[in-house]
């Protein structure tokens, strides 16, 4: 491992790094636009998925990574892929993914749901093209430059956008605004992911604040930082704050910078706390009622958090000139701070204390998470504290249940929810067992958990060695990646972070680049032989012939959401017939889908026609046999018809399937 290289003194000072060869392309019109281009991709794709309600819906996501492979053909033809440098990394960080996305489409043979287990091959195949994307942009350190920024960017618009539904109501009016609940969760419809959000880009900001590229970023990233940490207190997120303490830890814990960076840190937090203590004084904002003066205290706290943001700024001004000044006393602080022996030291005494808090309050924490009481407190505030596991631990009991069953490959790709139906021990409805890693042991067996982990744990560590062997400012960058993608691997392990794509872009994006500045480290070594010409274009042939399959997989569910969409509204229209030939265009794009079916089983109830209804829901049963809705309905219609017999039987067969259901109770079809 190469020594780490002594900054010069415009990089102490935050100036760009150029890499090798990056002074040509930075001089051509050409660079500059592929440079813009770096920056704005992150911004788009993050900023899309968001606008879209994080990308958690078919339609949203299909669309990024349809977008996104659109770019990686384009790219290609371009001609990147003869520029790329190909090694190791890469094959393995792709043939991965590839491996959990074909492995989650062929579960569908046992899964009892084609259309559930495609649609989660489907999320991998996006995920597929946010990496290959991020990897062909980040070909040159300066387009690494740019991509990283883009991250922070994006990270900190998402933030502010949020901020603002909570602060200004009545100018960003949205359905999740005035009068939607305390804890903030637009625009990404989630809390803890809206708290993830804000973590990752403290510490993505952190590092611009530093290592940014111009000068107004560095400033801006400072007084940006307050807005963020407002915008987490607003989500009341323990995953949030976990985010937080993960990527900021991560990224400290791995810069020569890490001094520079906690003094920030500590600005910011100085800055974001006179806006703190507004909000727990005034009532009607931090519950967010539907009221006037949640309005009025809304826009006084964006004028205390104003006054913070110049706060920050001013002592960052302080700190700039002290670096400057470059004085004995900071230089000994300097130098200590990036003493070996004091490392070792500082994380020896944090393993002790962590340890101790451990054996002193670990047993009652664990009561406290393990409550079966998934009721929140009325309080907001006291969730930030409050050790509750919210049903974790029913969640993942339920997963185990399901991976007991079938251990080694799983109940198929997408059906947790039926697993929960079955194994719950609470009526709450649950489609996600709020943990990566366990719901892909529980859907894909030891096979595709081991998948997942291998997929993870590589993405990790090529970008650690994409760090180790990186010196001056390539390392900080590199640090502020790691730190997204860990802190996205640790959240993803306690809550359903992986369903939502404007959050795995902070896994896929940052490991793109990471991945591409590991094989340039690799192609650069002076003992390496060879040529990789072949390479190039069986990668450019195989990416393309993964673009096809992937355009194809993306666009069928994608048009038949949107039909199905158009049959709901032309049932609502009362426009019968034009409902029904939506339903029917849904059904022949994707004939091996539930959905089209129960939607015409819908609509012959409506009209009536409960033999053909019955034998539209029994067509869906084919299709999804683990679903208890199913059988509802079927029994419904039946007993509709006036078949009692049948009706009784379907009925009796979706309460062996949801055993807590309570409108299953009794005869009186209210489901």
């Amino acid at each position: 491992m190469p020594a780490e290289q002594p900054l010069t003194s415009r990089q102490r000072h935050g100036g760009p790094h150029v890499g090798p060869g990056g002074g040509a392309s930075r001089s051509s019109s050409a660079g500059r636009l592929d440079q813009t281009a770096a920056l704005l991709a992150p911004v788009a794709l993050i900023g899309g998925l968001a606008l879209a309600g994080g990308g958690f819906d078919v339609t949203a996501r299909h669309i990024a990574g349809l977008a996104a492979w659109l770019t990686v053909v384009a790219m290609l033809v371009f001609g990147a892929g003869a520029r790329a440098k190909l090694e190791r990394p890469l094959y393995w960080a792709g043939g991965l993914i590839v491996g959990l996305a074909l492995l989650s489409a062929i579960s569908s043979f046992w899964s009892g749901s084609v259309e559930l287990s495609v649609t989660e091959a489907d999320r991998v195949l996006t995920y597929l093209g946010f990496f290959l994307a991020a990897f062909l942009i980040a070909q040159t350190d300066e387009r690494r430059q740019r991509f990283a920024e883009g991250l922070a960017i994006a990270a900190a618009l998402v933030a502010l956008l949020a901020l603002g539904s909570r602060l200004l109501p009545h100018v960003i009016v949205t359905a999740e605004s005035l009068g939607s609940g305390s804890r903030l969760r637009y625009p990404l419809g989630y809390w803890n992911a809206d708290g993830a959000v804000a973590g990752i880009g403290v510490a993505l900001l952190l590092w611009t604040s530093r290592r940014g590229a111009w000068a107004a970023l560095r400033w801006a990233s400072v007084g940006a930082i307050p807005a963020l940490l407002l915008t987490l207190y607003f989500t009341y997120s323990r995953g949030g704050l976990l985010a937080l303490a993960v990527a900021c830890g991560c990224l400290i814990a791995l810069s020569g910078d890490r001094l520079w960076l906690l003094a920030t840190l500590a600005i910011g937090a100085l800055g974001a706390l006179p806006a703190l203590l507004a909000v727990q004084a005034r009532g009607d904002l931090a519950n967010d009622y539907a009221t006037q003066a949640t309005i009025d205290q809304g826009v006084t706290v964006l004028l205390i958090l104003v006054c913070g943001i110049a706060l920050s700024l001013l002592l960052f001004a302080g700190l700039r000139w002290e670096e400057r000044r470059e004085g004995r006393l900071s230089g000994r602080a300097l130098d200590i701070s990036r003493n070996p022996a004091v490392l070792r030291g500082i994380a020896l005494a944090a393993a002790l204390l962590a340890i101790v808090a451990v054996v002193a309050v670990g047993g009652r924490a664990w009561h406290q998470f393990s409550s079966s009481d998934i009721q929140f407190s009325t309080n907001p505030q006291s969730r930030i504290t409050d050790l509750s596991g919210t049903g974790r631990k029913e969640f993942w009991s339920a997963a185990l249940d399901a991976f007991g069953e079938k251990p080694v490959l799983g109940i198929g790709a997408g059906t947790y929810k039926f697993a929960w139906d079955q194994h719950r021990s609470v009526e709450d409805p649950v489609h996600d067992a709020h943990s990566l890693y366990l719901q892909a042991f529980a859907e894909l067996g030891a096979v595709g958990g081991i998948l997942v982990l291998a997929l993870v744990g590589s993405l990790l560590w090529f970008g650690f060695a994409a760090w180790r062997e990186a010196s001056g400012a390539q390392r900080e960058r590199n640090a502020a990646l790691l730190a997204a993608m860990v802190a996205f691997a640790v959240g993803a392990a306690f809550d359903w972070f992986w369903e939502i794509p404007a959050l795995g872009a902070f896994l896929f994006l940052p490991a793109g680049v990471l991945v591409a500045a590991r094989c340039a480290q690799i192609a650069a070594d002076p003992r390496r032989q060879g040529t990789s010409e072949g390479r190039r274009f069986g990668l450019t042939v195989t990416t393309l012939g993964l673009a096809w399959i992937a355009a194809i997989a993306l666009v069928g569910p994608l048009l038949v959401e949107r039909e199905i969409d158009s049959s709901r509204a032309a049932a609502a229209r009362g426009e019968a017939d034009s409902a029904v030939n939506h339903a029917e265009t849904a059904r022949s794009i994707e004939p091996f889908a539930a959905s089209p079916y129960v939607q015409l089983g819908l609509l012959a109830e409506q009209q009536g026609e409960y033999e053909a209804a019955a034998a539209d829901f029994g067509d869906a049963i084919e299709r999804e046999d683990r679903n208890w809705q199913w059988y509802y309905l079927r029994s419904r219609v039946e007993h509709e018809a006036g078949d009692e017999a049948a009706a009784l039987a379907d009925l009796e067969r979706a309460r062996r399937l949801n055993t807590l259901e309570t409108c299953l109770r009794g005869r009186e079809w209210k489901c």
